[in-house]
């Protein structure tokens, strides 16, 4: 179940009046991209760190992939996205045995949703993940990580919003719940393009069942959470957008009479290709 509340800027920041007759900045909001195309380069790395009767076990995950997105519009103000999983190569290291090596064959069909002008996901149709594949992947997550909260306001340096989300993913078998506050910091420049810079801190809580190497594993984290949007507006989406995250939880293995304390440090990056 979705839930998402938006405050906005004006409950955050006082912005200076435009004078008379200057120009107004565009609305900081998702419409239909145009071309109605784009591929993602996707990387993530996770460290856990299990604390295991005083003897210190370490869990890693690296991933890099790529996302391709076609975009149809759908009702209102929303349009409609068809994401593929076209490339995916990962390593899961696992204590007191060898590295997992997946590919983009954990994978099966499209992961399909709808985005409205502030970033309301809806998710109407999801892959299939596979049991060793759901550590790695959150179908439902991938959307709203690709589509951040926006305030479908004009914005400019200074100006913040707030997102809360929670979200359930039967995929993956993720629960998650974040608190995120964004501020634009201002403009900058990459590769030719005029971009806007948005800062973002807050927290994340999280709980997820899976299954490693055929053993369930329920896995919780509270993490502080910081990072950056760069924000194409000529494109209309997420040029680019770095995060990274830090905290502690807990990990229950199903041959253990109790859960086992973790501490958790990931970065994760998604950068708009340009072709």
């Amino acid at each position: 179940m979705l839930r998402r509340a938006l405050l906005p800027a004006a409950l955050l920041v006082v912005a200076p009046s435009c004078a008379p007759g200057s120009a107004v900045p565009p609305a900081l909001a998702y419409e239909l991209p145009d071309p109605a195309a784009a591929t993602y380069d996707v990387g993530d790395t996770m460290t856990v760190e299990i604390n295991a009767l005083g003897q210190s076990l370490s869990l890693g995950v690296d991933m890099a992939a790529v996302y391709g997105l076609g975009f149809e519009r759908a009702q209102g103000d929303a349009f409609e996205v068809t994401l593929a999983v076209q490339d995916l190569a990962a390593e899961v290291s696992v204590p007191m045995a060898g590295p997992i090596q997946l590919d983009e064959s954990i994978v099966s069909g499209d992961l399909v949703f709808t985005v409205d002008r502030r970033g309301g996901v809806r998710v109407t149709s999801t892959p299939a993940v596979s049991s060793a594949g759901g550590q790695l992947l959150s179908p439902v997550g991938i959307a709203h990580a690709l589509f951040p909260a926006l305030p479908g306001t004009a914005a400019t340096a200074g100006d913040g919003w707030v997102d809360t989300l929670s979200f359930q993913d039967s995929v993956s078998g993720l629960s998650s719940h974040s608190v995120l506050a964004y501020t634009v910091v201002g403009d900058t420049v990459v590769e030719g393009r005029s971009l806007m810079t948005i800062g973002f801190t807050g927290t994340s809580s999280m709980s997820q069942e899976t299954s490693l190497q055929g053993t369930e594993v329920s896995q919780t984290s509270d993490l502080e959470v910081e990072g950056r949007l760069l924000w194409d507006a000529r494109r209309g989406l997420l040029f680019q957008r770095e995060a990274t995250a830090s905290g502690t939880g807990s990990v229950k293995v199903a041959a253990l009479p109790a859960p086992l304390p973790t501490t958790i440090e990931s970065y994760s990056v998604a950068r708009l290709r340009v072709e």
